[in-house]
């Protein structure tokens, strides 16, 4: 047979029936045409069924110069297929089409064309055509053929490109948002890359996006059909817009890259002390048939909503929540799983580690190292249902005194789960930069180097000591004394200068007198509890619109009271600044069916759509009067501009709070009121605004942005995205001293308070009040006593 044609794959429960296909088909082509049978399943493929990577080893043999087309029986033959294109390498999968072309008519119709030279998506269409003589020898009307890609719309698909802005393309976490976000509407959604050809791929599953290898800078073409196609394309489109426009995001480390000599740096700290690893029982599967396959598939059920249970306690309502439970309800993972227990009699748990192995198949061949990095999500995700089914015991950290822990991956519940007081430091012989078990490291402050397998490939079963430097990537195993007392010094000094910064409490005193307090800004219950961890004063931004994303519709006022508590109870007795929904611009939402804007970020956005919806501004407002209560809670608007909207503000706050009062709901009252200056005309008015307000906090993001008018993030306007430049740091003078001479304090809140230098600029303005990511507060904290004790 040739490879220089187009060839054929033939996917059906039963193997008589393909080979009887490709008989026919050959009987027309003789050897012109690949026609391989991925079919049955069993040694010889003698029981009804399909597997998925039957399939990948015919799209192999099959695959040649041009490409591949796949024709499929029915039902779950079109699964495995699209299994099978995400674990296939992506060379072959971007020239191969699955076909929906009838079964027997469409192969032997597609052999002759492939025969005949015809290009690859010819022969696709002459599968689909399958039926065309049938037809009309009995006079039926042809269907209309389906769709090559989401381009080739219908009346009743939507349509709307997007370009992708996170400069780690579409990872995990975005790709989970985005199918929770399409889960939300009634619509059948498919995303595809225009960029790279890619796709178009449901928009339900986190494995089956990652075949899109989205990378920043791509145009992504949403499409849907349904009931609530439109609203669902316009939200998804913005979606995709928003990525990457988070201010605040923790700094990744770079790519991953290890040498003989060092391993990845995690997180910052050295550590020296015996050695653990981290035990992990042996996964026992039952390898008899269960006799009640819906019994089976109720146990699935039933672990899995155990786990997103556990999910939701463990890491609340944050994205990390969102992938763990997303991948939970991968169609990918959970039709195979299903597939499994049905037709093959499997049982619940080695059914489900086998739909986690195909998938984790497919993001190892992915190009992009962030999907790489979500292995180990998947894993995590895995071990959680297998112990909900009795399958997997929890790993257990051995008892002892404090030590480094040795792990072959650390996976992220497990990092959840480690008392920094016992653990000194880990080193994981696996693991990436990017993973969520690095990232809850560096949260919680354990120094850690991942990727040391190459060099610890002669790492003794039961080191006695080990010790690393987070900073650097350097293990020592068994360091010797003289190191040991160098590690150990330098460890000393490292807490020393923690337990000042933490003796602080947010506060740092100045020889001049004054004394600066240091906030976080946070978008949830998890960084909120990062922050006081971090040693903040209190919460000076509470991003509420992080709560509005990813939904059909706006949350209640029950639920937002519910997500603020979360927040507050994270400070209990500090103050906590919560800012009304700032949507609009780069934050769309697209359920508010606001028309499209020339220019939208100067239009209806922040306060001034709050106020052009007044329900959903006192909803708000209530849920944070509830939320406050026997709390020391602030409420401020962004993107004012005059005194007119702050007082048709504080109106809707008097109106919130009648309405509580006759429902006989308690609440916070009074609460202060204050302002993000952002605008310009705010800054250079604030002495008039100050007496309509109790407080003002300096968003130097926007404000750059609309001084200089450089739109934020725009990869060639980089240079005037500087909060620093003299006619900003005017105006962020002009609001310090209205503030002073109203006594109002001032704050700034925007990514400038998070770099030392400007910080202390901006304390020599007057500002006394820094607000910042968690991350970013001892850095600055250090930097300000630093500076203090050189004026000292």
């Amino acid at each position: 047979m040739s490879k220089t044609t187009v060839g054929l794959v033939l996917v059906s429960h039963s193997r008589a029936l393909a080979e009887a296909t490709r008989a026919l088909a050959t009987q027309m082509t003789g050897d012109a045409v690949v026609v391989e049978c991925a079919a049955g399943v069993g040694e010889a493929g003698e029981a009804l069924g399909t597997d998925a990577m039957a399939i990948v080893a015919a799209l192999e043999r099959a695959a040649g110069a041009r490409g591949v087309v796949v024709l499929m029986d029915l039902g779950s033959a079109l699964l495995s297929a699209e299994t099978a294109l995400d674990l296939v390498d992506v060379s072959i999968a971007a020239k191969t089409r699955l076909s929906a072309g009838p079964f027997v008519e469409g192969a032997v119709a597609a052999a002759v064309r492939a025969a005949g030279g015809g290009t690859l998506d010819e022969v696709a269409a002459e599968a689909r055509r399958g039926l065309v003589a049938k037809e009309e020898q009995l006079g039926e009307a042809m269907p209309a053929p389906a769709p090559a890609s989401v381009e080739e719309s219908t009346e009743n698909v939507f349509l709307e490109d997007a370009v992708l802005g996170d400069e780690h393309g579409l990872h995990a976490r975005p790709a989970a948002r985005l199918v929770s976000s399409a889960a939300q509407f009634d619509a059948k959604v498919a995303i595809e890359n225009r960029t790279n050809g890619k796709g178009p791929r449901a928009a339900d599953s986190i494995i089956l996006l990652a075949g899109l290898q989205a990378r920043r800078g791509d145009v992504l073409r949403i499409a849907a059909s349904g009931r609530q196609a439109e609203a669902a394309v316009r939200a998804l489109a913005a979606l995709v817009r928003t990525f990457g426009a988070t201010p605040d995001a923790p700094p990744l480390p770079p790519p991953e890259t290890t040498t003989n000599e060092r391993g990845i740096p995690i997180a910052p700290g050295v550590a020296v002390g015996p050695c653990v690893r981290l035990e992990r029982a042996e996964i026992r599967f039952s390898h008899a048939f269960p006799k009640d396959p819906p019994a089976e598939l109720g146990r699935l059920t039933a672990a899995l909503d155990e786990v997103e249970a556990e999910i939701r306690g463990a890491f609340g309502r944050d994205d990390m929540a969102t992938l763990h439970a997303t991948l939970l309800r991968d169609p990918v993972i959970l039709q195979a799983a299903r597939e499994l227990i049905t037709n093959q009699h499997q049982h619940a748990a080695a059914a489900f580690h086998e739909g986690i192995e195909r998938a984790a198949l497919a993001l190892a061949n992915a190009d992009d190292p962030y999907m790489r990095a979500r292995i180990a999500d998947l894993r995590d995700v895995e071990l959680a249902v297998l112990r909900a089914l009795g399958a997997a015991p929890a790993a257990v950290l051995p008892e002892g005194p404090p030590a480094l822990l040795l792990a072959d991956e650390l996976l992220p519940s497990e990092a959840a789960r480690l008392d920094p007081t016992r653990v000194l430091g880990v080193v994981d012989l696996r693991g990436g930069p990017t993973s969520h078990a690095a990232i809850l490291l560096r949260g919680a402050g354990i120094p850690a180097v991942f990727g040391a397998a190459s060099m610890l490939k002669n790492l003794p079963a039961s080191p006695a000591r080990l010790g690393l430097d987070g900073s650097t990537g350097e293990v020592w195993v068994d360091p010797p004394p003289d190191l040991t007392a160098d590690l150990e010094r330098r460890r000393a000094e490292e807490r020393a200068a923690r337990r000042s910064v933490a003796a602080l409490q947010g506060k740092v005193p100045l020889p001049s007198g004054p004394t600066v307090e240091l906030w976080a800004n946070a978008a949830s219950a998890l960084e909120a509890r990062a922050a006081k961890e971090a040693g903040a004063f209190g919460i000076g931004l509470l991003r509420t619109e992080m709560f509005f994303l990813d939904r059909g519709d706006a949350p209640g006022e029950d639920e937002q009271a519910d997500l603020y508590a979360e927040v507050l109870a994270a400070f209990p007795g500090a103050p906590v600044v919560i800012r009304t929904l700032d949507a609009g611009g780069d934050k769309r939402l697209p359920w508010l069916h606001v028309p499209p804007e020339e220019n939208p970020y100067l239009g209806l956005r922040g306060i001034r759509l709050s106020l052009d919806r007044p329900d959903l501004l006192e909803t708000q407002l209530r849920a944070i009067l509830r939320a406050g209560r026997g709390r020391d809670v602030r409420v401020m608007l962004p993107m004012v501009s005059t005194a007119t909207e702050i007082e048709a503000t504080k109106a809707a706050l008097a109106r919130a709070a009648r309405t509580l009062d006759a429902a006989g709901k308690p609440y916070l009252w009074p609460v202060p009121l204050g302002i993000m200056v952002e605008v310009p005309a705010a800054a250079l008015l604030a002495d008039r605004l100050a007496p309509h307000v109790d407080f003002f906090s300096i968003g130097t993001n926007d404000l750059t942005q609309y001084t200089l008018a450089a739109e934020r993030g725009h990869p060639r306007l980089a240079a005037l995205a500087d909060a620093g430049h003299p006619a900003v740091l005017d105006l962020v003078d002009r609001v310090s001293k209205a503030g002073q001479a109203a006594g109002r304090a001032v704050s700034v809140c925007g990514e400038a308070a998070a770099d030392p230098k400007l910080a202390a600029t901006f304390v020599g303005l007057g500002i006394t009040r820094l607000s910042m990511g968690p991350a970013a507060i001892a850095r600055v904290a250090a930097a300000l006593v630093a500076g203090a004790a050189e004026i000292g």
